[in-house]
């Protein structure tokens, strides 16, 4: 799989400051009302105009602050999309971290609604980062994905890593956000977080299946 949001990213849900450079599993600091004011103004502007499109003296225009106000907070727009995904990696990665230090057994897989419900928290910033190309291919975003990918589909559907278990853990995450991009508006997350959970049960069910047709 190439994407998660995820953000999955996500990933839609924001949390923290701009931390120090580490890795996704750091936990976000708080952050101050005034940066979070410019993080959900940064976020309605990437959504409407894309991240390309926004530049930080649009970011302050929607303020109706200076530009220099915005600054203080954030130097850059990579700082502030690396506040906005990093509370969703930091979040994942500490589900998969639980989830490795539970006992193996057999055909473990981790409880596909946990992993909708993440989803679910995530579910505006996840959106919109699996519709901007631009923002999904900055550094600040690949490369916590790369760390987090191949863990995150082994917590699904097992650590076995071949070309089956591949498959369909990415297949599995891959439906399930784009199920969640797919979906109205309008769409309550009582109503998405039954219907994505129905899909990646079946998904993951459809693996054992496989991996029993193969051992046959």
């Amino acid at each position: 799989m190439t994407r998660v949001t995820p953000w999955a990213v996500y990933a839609a849900a924001v949390t923290s400051t701009v931390p120090a450079r580490s890795g996704p599993a750091s936990m976000p600091a708080a952050r101050s009302a005034g940066s979070q004011r410019v993080l959900d103004a940064a976020l309605e502007l990437f959504a409407e105009h894309g991240f390309d499109g926004t530049s930080l003296q649009d970011i302050a225009d929607r303020l109706g602050v200076t530009k220099a106000a915005v600054y203080y907070h954030f130097h850059t727009k990579d700082e502030i999309l690396r506040a906005l995904v990093q509370p969703a990696f930091a979040e994942l990665m500490a589900i998969v971290t639980e989830e490795e230090r539970r006992p193996a057994r057999a055909g473990r897989v981790v409880e596909v609604g946990r992993y909708v419900d993440y989803l679910l928290r995530h579910r505006r910033v996840a959106v919109w980062l699996a519709r901007d190309a631009a923002a999904m291919t900055r550094a600040v975003v690949t490369d916590q994905a790369t760390e987090v990918r191949e863990r995150t589909e082994a917590m699904l559907v097992g650590s076995e890593a071949d070309g089956l278990s591949r498959i369909w853990a990415a297949a599995t995450l891959q439906a399930l956000a784009g199920g969640l991009v797919a979906a109205p508006p309008d769409a309550t997350d009582a109503w998405l977080r039954e219907e994505l959970t129905e899909v990646g049960a079946h998904l993951i069910a459809g693996y054992r299946k496989a991996v029993r047709r193969r051992e046959g």
